[in-house]
């Protein structure tokens, strides 16, 4: 991943303080965070605060659930999803240290995320100033002068990968037709209510030029100045294939769970924002994209992960491929069922498409065979009979849960890891992965 190499000292120091990282890192990553944005304020805004509290995790799909069996000492700061997250993180950097490779996909990701909110190198040492004196706050005399050393090499080493991948990635952004860097000024062309929940936002570049192109699956991420709340940064993925002219966001309105307010985001965009308004938007970026294969494509979506997949089905579709292209959809009913008729339409247009709906709590309303073919939970036995092998590309969003028995069961049905795709747009990836 990189031509300069660490010191073996400290790659074996690293690697022997790897169990203290599992027994304390969240501890260690939950101290950082809380001194890091009281000593530097100004980079706040680049971490969604809904995932610093404990308890309150949002996937990809924008999905609230909380953690089980997670307890840490009262003396600890109260630790939300991020922490936990970045202290998986790091323990698989200390853990694979020596093996870097083995980390690319992961890094690649977190490049992605970093181009989209416009981090740059001088940021960097802000995080490993903090993580360093978090380490020697929680360890004490523990660390010592050698493995604050080592430490801080290992830190240094991944931060110049990572500057490097966001560099070219934003030189690539750059270089498309119509790319920029950093935040471009958009008109909202158009706001849709798609659903009871949900309502697409379109965007077009208020200078009249041109947008780039992108990859379906892709997101972008807006810099928003929020009454209340400040700036804010968030990402939302791209709702509909490249090409169209403008860019489309579908976003669901996060209703507060139990003693946790709403999404301000999503409501802010709901509640304050119309037609004709101007927000600042970043490029396309992002890692899920469909893979070039002659093998079937299979999507399964389950609530507003539905906005990545209906991108891929659309583009997929639209392309013309030869193979099978199968979509499946699992949400609770026809009120809350964004893009629905977008979907039969695409479906319908194409006959090696297979699509299936599954509503779990359907209403009076809803015509089965019409509105919907199964009013059950989709499962892996649903699965297996509506797919004939496990010989496919399968991609799939939605709520932690969901994702992670559908990756079971992609799994037991021994289907490859590489033929595995999914993301979260939170920090919940190893929830999914049983971790």
């Amino acid at each position: 991943m990189s031509e300069s190499k660490l010191s073996q000292k400290t790659i074996e120091i690293v690697q022997a303080t790897a169990p203290v990282i599992r027994d304390h890192g969240v501890t260690i990553v939950s101290t950082m965070y809380r001194n890091m944005f009281r000593d530097n304020p100004e980079v706040k805004p680049y971490f969604n605060q809904a995932n610093q509290s404990f308890g309150e995790n949002k996937t990809r799909a924008s999905q609230v659930e909380a953690f089980n069996d997670q307890t840490f000492s009262s003396k600890a700061p109260v630790a939300g999803s991020q922490a936990v997250s970045l202290t998986q993180a790091v323990l698989a950097y200390a853990q694979n240290i020596d093996n870097l490779g083995a980390l690319g996909p992961a890094v690649l990701r977190i490049a992605h995320k970093h181009a989209s909110l416009h981090i740059l190198p001088e940021h960097y040492p802000i995080v490993g100033k903090h993580l360093l004196g978090a380490i020697k706050e929680v360890l004490g005399d523990a660390a010592t002068d050698d493995v604050i050393g080592a430490w801080a090499e290992g830190f240094g080493f991944l931060a110049n990968i990572l500057m490097g991948l966001e560099n070219k990635l934003r030189e690539e952004s750059t270089a498309k037709v119509g790319g920029w860097q950093g935040f471009r000024k958009c008109v909202v062309e158009k706001k849709v209510k798609e659903s009871d929940e949900v309502t697409s936002f379109y965007l077009k570049p208020q200078d009249g030029g041109p947008l780039p192109p992108y990859q379906a699956g892709q997101y972008t991420c807006f810099r928003l100045d929020v009454p209340g709340h400040g700036l804010i940064y968030r990402s939302y993925t791209l709702s509909t294939a490249p090409g169209k002219g403008h860019f489309r966001v579908s976003i669901k309105r996060e209703r507060g769970v139990q003693s946790y307010p709403n999404g301000v985001c999503s409501n802010y965009f709901h509640d304050q924002v119309r037609e004709g308004d101007v927000l600042e938007v970043a490029p396309p970026y992002g890692d899920l994209t469909l893979v070039e294969t002659t093998r079937p494509y299979v999507f399964i979506a389950a609530g507003i992960g539905i906005t990545p997949m209906f991108s891929m089905f659309q583009s997929a579709v639209e392309a013309k491929l030869p193979q099978k292209i199968y979509f499946l959809q699992a949400m609770r009913n026809g009120r809350l069922h964004p893009l629905k008729q977008e979907i039969r339409e695409l479906a319908s247009s194409n006959p090696a498409v297979t699509l299936h709906t599954f509503y779990s709590q359907a209403e009076p309303t809803d015509k089965i065979g019409e509105d919907y073919d199964t009013d059950e939970h989709l499962t892996k036995a649903h699965l297996q009979a509506i797919v004939p092998n496990g010989d496919c590309e399968f991609y799939f969003t939605g709520p932690v849960k969901f994702m992670r028995d559908i990756r079971t069961a992609l799994r037991e049905w021994e289907v490859p890891a590489e033929r595995i795709h999914y993301e979260c747009f939170g920090p919940m990836a190893a929830e999914i992965e049983g971790g």
